[in-house]
């Protein structure tokens, strides 16, 4: 790996604000205990693992937003995990894969939410300067829902760091097409914005990362997913539960119209 200049990996940034009170307070708590490096590096990994739930959509949010509302994306539990990091004077930095998005979350994903992921998504994971060396680890996934769904999926099992060597999410190596870092900033990458047309789905689908938190370990088979998941909206949420089912009938409507639509202009083109 090539020279980096430490000190770039040490200073904050609009999104990684290190120098937020809120975030030096946390990372202070674990320094004042007097541990070496990579003792105190693993501390502050499980603290984000453990103290963020997983989510999707709506990275555009500083470290100690994510602080505060104690949820993110890969790419804000990556960041919050950098800035406490920075605050504790360990350089740190981030990994950015360029990854297949559907197969990406692995097979507990439904058809209907994997349609509306794109095709080339980021993941975001973290670099951590420990012992003289570089070594990566991946806070992106809660231990609820890596323990609740680890049976059904083999992305989710459980990330555990020794603070010494490479801890990262179960990726299938076929669904990673680009893997760049370590990177003192990818405050570009945080600032760009979700597209309003994927607001809905991302909303139904944290909706399904909550159920599959929550239920996950109650079903042993992938085929009995999508049953198990309207039973539990239309008990818990029967609004939303209607609401679900209509979006992604329409959504699901306009896609076959739009492919026959295709279909019928390319043949009738084709003998012109």
């Amino acid at each position: 790996m090539k020279d980096y200049n430490l000190q770039q990996f040490l200073l904050p940034t609009y999104y990684c604000d290190s120098d937020n009170d809120l975030v030096k307070d946390i990372a202070r708590k674990y320094v004042d205990q007097g541990l070496d490096e990579a003792e105190l590096a693993r501390r502050l990994f499980y603290y984000v693992r453990d103290s963020t739930v997983y989510r999707v959509g709506h990275w555009t949010r500083k470290a100690s937003e994510t602080l505060l509302e104690k949820g993110g994306t890969c790419t804000n539990n990556a960041n919050l995990l950098v800035a406490l990091l920075r605050a504790a004077k360990i350089p740190a930095g981030y990994g950015v894969m360029d990854v297949v998005g559907p197969e990406y979350f692995g097979p507990v994903v439904l058809p209907h939410f994997s349609r509306n992921v794109s095709r080339r998504s980021k993941h975001v994971y973290c670099y951590v300067y420990v012992k003289d060396k570089w070594v990566k680890c991946d806070p992106s996934d809660d231990e609820p829902l890596s323990i609740n769904t680890q049976h059904l999926n083999p992305q989710s099992r459980v990330v555990e760091w020794n603070g010494l060597s490479d801890a990262m999410l179960n990726l299938d190596p076929n669904h990673i097409l680009k893997d760049d870092g370590p990177l003192s900033s990818i405050d570009n990458v945080i600032a760009k914005k979700m597209k309003h047309r994927r607001r809905i789905p991302v909303y139904l689908g944290n909706i399904y990362i909550q159920f599959l938190r929550e239920e996950g370990r109650n079903i042993l088979k992938l085929s009995e997913l999508n049953d198990a998941f309207n039973r539990w909206l239309f008990q818990n949420h029967k609004v939303l539960y209607i609401f679900y089912r209509l979006f992604f009938f329409i959504e699901s409507t306009v896609n076959r119209m739009r492919e026959y639509s295709r279909s019928t202009f390319i043949k009738n083109n084709k003998y012109a």
